[in-house]
């Protein structure tokens, strides 16, 4: 394991506990409108780290359902408008490794398939925009993870060879990302089914403590 100048964070699951929150919005909007009906496990295994779009194709392909970017978006974003995206909660020791990361001077970015808003009112809500040298949302790239467009350009912003960043991700999507644009990748999750897709991380802890504790020896 190089010294790593850079740490590339992913933004749901990974620094906010957003999944359930996620689901919980999604749930009735499928039941409702196209009679799918799943619990948490199923949210999990099928639409967990994914794009908008990957999971529009998911519920044709799972469940043969058409619709359309434009209908999901505008029905998902008026949702998660009356759930207030505030009450979406750090995961433990999400501060606590940001706090670390600074105070040893090393380059903080953000890497997430999440867009600006959702970064600014979550991230913004708990104070810890200001953390960041460098954000890359869905705003900012054509292909979004598991393409490496999203890594490059952070890399790109931070002015450093991928091969001296480290991206920390939840899922195999963020993970495939990372991988494929040079960048060493630290898994981090619970979630049984998360964990059997992650054995291409380099790295697979259970949370963000055991994550710190790995990389403080690794940074330069």
């Amino acid at each position: 394991m190089n010294k790593f100048k850079a740490v590339f964070f992913d933004l749901d699951g990974t620094l906010i506990d957003s999944e359930y929150f996620y689901f919980q919005n999604w749930q009735p909007i499928l039941a409702e409108d196209f009679a799918i009906h799943i619990n948490f496990e199923d949210w999990i295994v099928h639409f967990a780290g994914h794009t908008l779009a990957v999971n529009i194709e998911t519920m044709k392909r799972v469940w043969n359902v058409d619709t359309t970017d434009e209908y999901m978006w505008k029905r998902t974003r008026a949702a998660y408008a009356q759930s207030d995206m505030r009450t979406i909660a750090l995961m433990p020791y999400a501060k606590e490794i940001l706090e670390h990361l600074k105070a040893h001077q090393v380059k903080i970015g953000l890497v997430t398939s999440s867009y600006q808003t959702t970064v600014d009112t979550v991230l913004g809500h708990h104070d810890l925009l200001s953390y960041f040298s460098l954000i890359v949302t869905r705003d900012h790239v054509q292909s979004p993870k598991p393409d490496p467009e999203p890594y490059l350009l952070a890399a790109k912003q931070s002015g450093l060879n991928p091969k001296d960043c480290v991206a920390i991700e939840d899922t195999i999507t963020g993970t495939k990302a990372a991988k494929a644009a040079g960048l060493y990748c630290i898994g981090v999750t619970k979630q049984p089914v998360e964990r059997e897709k992650l054995i291409i991380a380099d790295q697979l802890f259970t949370d963000l403590q055991e994550v710190w504790d790995h990389l403080k020896n690794n940074i330069s």
